[in-house]
């Protein structure tokens, strides 16, 4: 075995190759990484809720929940968490941290619109968090079916029956394509930078089409 440290290397060692991803530090005083982190646009999808968009900057750089739920805004209690909506998040804070467009993350909240009503809790297809995806259209009651495959919208662990509630906090960020109650994965193996993209032009469409329809339609 190598010992941890030695006054010169080995003869004739292959260099270690680089980290897939850099190393990440947190600034304790803002709470968002020092040092920069990778975040690909690209792996964003049509109608991608908050809570999906950052699982995958999570996943991506392998940053704890805690420190993801600080992006939300500084007066924001991490594990209590708060409902994705416009109005409620904090849009240019996201923006600043995550370096998304401004646009790609108000799409990604729920709209502050008194006479629609969404879920209150976190519901999904599971073809769909299969490849790491969720949609705030999913989250809409009046959506029954996935816009895209056409299958019925569940919230309930199939393991423990558990359903989250709809909130961005420490427990939901952690859980990542599994339930926060028990940890039993909601289908797949979800999201990872290797994988990406996934999504269809087809279902791209589906998405977008009904996002009109139900928002400005």
């Amino acid at each position: 075995m190598r010992p941890v440290a030695s006054s010169s290397p080995p003869r004739n060692t292959a260099p270690l190759r680089a980290p897939r991803f850099p190393i990440l530090t947190v600034d304790e005083r803002k709470l968002t990484p020092a040092l920069g982190y990778v975040f690909n646009r690209k792996w964003l999808d049509p109608c991608e809720s908050l809570v999906s968009i950052l699982w995958k900057f999570e996943r991506a750089n392998a940053l704890p929940g805690h420190v993801v739920a600080r992006l939300l805004g500084p007066d924001i209690d991490p594990y209590e968490g708060v409902v994705p909506q416009l109005g409620i998040v904090d849009v240019d804070r996201l923006h600043e941290s995550l370096r998304v467009p401004a646009d790609a993350l108000r799409a990604a909240l729920l709209p502050a619109i008194p006479r629609r009503r969404y879920s209150g809790v976190f519901r999904f297809c599971r073809r769909c968090v299969a490849h790491g995806y969720h949609s705030v259209l999913h989250q809409m009651e009046s959506n029954a079916l996935c816009p895209a495959h056409g299958r019925a919208l569940v919230s309930a662990c199939e393991t423990c029956g558990y359903e989250a509630p709809y909130r961005v906090n420490v427990r939901l960020l952690e859980a990542t394509y599994h339930c926060a109650y028990c940890g039993a994965s909601y289908g797949g193996q979800g999201w990872t930078p290797n994988r990406s993209p996934w999504m269809t032009a087809e279902y791209r469409r589906a998405f977008t089409r009904q996002y009109f329809q139900r928002y400005f339609g």
